[in-house]
């Protein structure tokens, strides 16, 4: 090829290759358009995921700026001890939270290096996973000791027939002897405690079986509460709703009712203006829905070192209770695949938390007292 050509090239060849860049340029051009929507889409979806996870999510940076959240409103509450997750110091690990309505949840804190400087924190709702353990372990224990009663009241049981059967004939010979009756009534009225004492181990030890039922919360308490006597002596709020129903045994669920509303009434013995409120919300456990009844008074409240007592047999905290009311109850929801727990601080009450299987409709749920 000559000089002349190479310098002058064919104008055809520039104009095809012109053509050819900006065929490429524009196939490039609508790829990268392609690309940016598909990330855009991408970001959303992930954005949409990471908002909807049953968890927090805070990335900070080396400082301990924060870079995102998934969290921007915050969390509603406060925490018990320590910095937030967010701040500088926390520890990681449980954390104890407490929300504005005075419940105590817990949360497990994992913190974990980001990949290009930084901490990942995170943060999920381990209060229930926490409190199924602790039900677990308690049960372990209160089965161990319900067979160990059991057979302490059966070898003390018929002995003190014979008491009873011989205080009843003491008393009838000594009616004409009042100080002597005295005694002896004070001797029979000390055997019927033993007795009652004795009933109730048994019924704590004995395995229970629920029957099927669908059980009306808001009757179910609001005729708990009349049989109590409680209407006239403290004024008391029923917000559940009428549509909540436990799937359960009215029986036995009736019996956890007047225990629970006689040990509320019992706190509240010295509270210059008693008051008791009753609440239910609807919420999932184990992924199947449930209703959270919580039953709330104001009374003198429990002491922290003796909450973590309260399900043992024989530990009360009144004079002169037998202390099986609460481990009944405790076994009876445990029967029922429930989830019991109290939440109390001395001087300003306490709030016993109830989570049960919901019932399906029915148009005659099992009630009455």
């Amino acid at each position: 090829m000559s000089d002349a050509a190479q310098a002058h090239p064919d104008p055809r060849q520039l104009l095809e290759a012109f053509e050819a860049f900006t065929a490429a340029s524009e196939h490039l051009q609508a790829r990268y358009e392609a690309l940016q929507a598909q990330l855009g889409q991408l970001q959303g979806e992930l954005q949409t995921v990471i908002e909807a996870v049953p968890f927090a999510i805070w990335v900070l940076a080396e400082d301990g700026s924060l870079r995102f959240t998934n969290r921007p409103q915050g969390l509603e509450g406060r925490f018990l001890q320590d910095p937030a997750p967010w701040e500088i110091g926390s520890p990681g690990g449980q954390r104890r939270f407490q929300t504005p309505e005075g419940r105590e949840l817990i949360f497990e804190e994992e913190r974990r290096s980001a990949p290009h400087g930084g901490t990942i924190v995170t943060l999920r709702d381990v209060t229930e996973a926490v409190l199924r353990a602790q039900q677990a372990t308690r049960e372990d224990r209160l089965a161990a000791m319900g067979r160990m009663a059991a057979e302490l009241a059966h070898e003390i049981r018929n002995p003190l027939g014979s008491l009873s059967l011989f205080s009843g004939m003491l008393v009838e010979d000594l009616a004409e002897q009042p100080g002597p009756l005295e005694l002896a009534r004070k001797m029979q009225e000390g055997v019927k405690r033993l007795n009652r004492v004795v009933g109730n181990t048994l019924a704590f030890s004995r395995d229970l079986q629920p029957k099927a039922g669908t059980v009306s919360l808001r009757h179910l308490w609001e005729e708990a509460l009349r049989h109590a006597t409680l209407a006239e002596t403290v004024p008391w709020e029923n917000l559940i709703p009428e549509q909540a129903a436990w799937r359960g045994d009215p029986d036995l669920l009736r019996q956890v009712a007047q225990n629970l509303l006689q040990n509320a009434t019992r706190a509240m013995e010295d509270t210059e203006a008693p008051r008791m409120s009753l609440n239910a919300v609807e919420e999932q456990m184990d992924g199947q829905p449930c209703w959270h009844f919580t039953l709330s008074d104001n009374g003198c409240g429990i002491p922290a070192e003796a909450l973590a007592k309260i399900f043992d047999p024989f530990f009360s905290t009144f004079g002169g209770g037998t202390g099986l009311g609460l481990a009944v109850c405790h076994r009876i929801i445990v029967a029922h695949g429930g989830l019991l727990f109290v939440e109390s601080q001395v001087g300003r009450g306490t709030t016993v938390h109830l989570r049960l299987p919901a019932a399906a409709a029915d148009p005659a749920p099992a009630t009455g007292l």
